[in-house]
């Protein structure tokens, strides 16, 4: 039985490990795959293959739900997984990521059922979508793909800042997620929106550093140039007492009327599916207005 266990520098892969899984995917079929979190899923189907298994969670978000026929339930999320309904499915390999170094345990009982790849989607510092997405593509032997897909994000970024010009480093950009019960500010790593905002070069406020979650009375350490505000509800009470109050009215984004309402889903996704949802926000309302 086959498995891959993360370790330092890439992944701790070596090439005898990866030709053996390329090798394991190349002669699977394209709906004997489960993908046991977010980036995993993501992955698979920009690349062309449709699990047979999924988290419900990865069900319910909304830009991957609308690329793919629903599959199994195999569990809440990638923290809780059902071992019992993936061995009905009895896959022929299994996707994951190990979030914050605390699934280590189930993965080793789920490498038992079939080759477990496991990417390692958080260092401490900062998310890796890119590196999982490079490991699950390196799985499937699909890194001609994959290298075009990267290609083509790449392009866009160089057409962002071509056409953003000498306002890229002088448009502050905030990010705020309301949820129903406080109110998130984005750091500079802890997303995907954030970090393609770093790789672009957009400046951010000093409170967002990190993420953190603030009050409503602390709501001006949400200001910048532009703001991009998300809601998981936009009838929570919350979300209308931020609109509506009057400290939020003296942002500097609100009264040059900078806020754009984005979603959540991808400016928090997993893979290059969500990047470039969020890239097609940043053309429309940086560039393209």
């Amino acid at each position: 039985m086959y498995k891959i266990r993360r370790g330092l520098g890439f992944f701790g892969l070596t090439l005898l490990a990866i030709v053996l899984f390329s090798a394991c995917a190349n002669n699977v079929s394209q709906n004997l795959i489960i993908t046991a979190s977010d980036p995993a899923l993501e992955a698979a189907l920009i690349l062309g293959f449709k699990p047979t298994g999924t988290t419900t969670y990865s069900q319910q978000t909304d830009y991957l739900r609308e690329r793919f026929e629903s599959p199994a339930s195999v569990g809440l999320h990638s923290r809780q997984l059902s071992l019992e309904k993936i061995l009905t499915i009895k896959p022929d390999l299994i996707l994951a990521t190990d979030d914050y170094g605390e699934q280590q345990e189930l993965y080793d009982r789920l490498s038992q059922i079939a080759p477990t790849v496991l990417g390692k989607w958080w260092d401490g510092k900062s998310i890796r979508w890119k590196e999982c997405f490079q490991l699950f593509a390196e799985v499937f032997g699909k890194t001609s793909e994959a290298e075009e897909i990267v290609n083509a994000y790449n392009q866009r970024i160089v057409d962002l800042q071509q056409q953003m010009g000498d306002r890229l480093p002088n448009t502050v950009i905030s990010i705020i997620d309301i949820y129903p019960d406080r109110i998130r500010l984005y750091g500079k790593t802890h997303s995907i929106g954030s970090t393609i905002l770093e790789e672009i070069g957009f400046p951010r406020p000093p409170s967002q550093e990190e993420g953190i979650d603030i009050s409503l009375e602390s709501i001006g350490d949400a200001d910048g140039d532009i703001i991009f505000l998300m809601a998981r509800d936009p009838e929570a009470q919350l979300y209308q007492q931020v609109l509506n109050h009057p400290l939020w009215k003296q942002l500097n984004a609100v009264q040059a009327g900078k806020v754009y309402q984005v979603k959540n889903s991808y400016w928090g996704g997993s893979g290059y599916i969500a990047a470039n949802l969020v890239l097609d926000d940043l053309f429309k309302y940086l560039v393209e207005k």
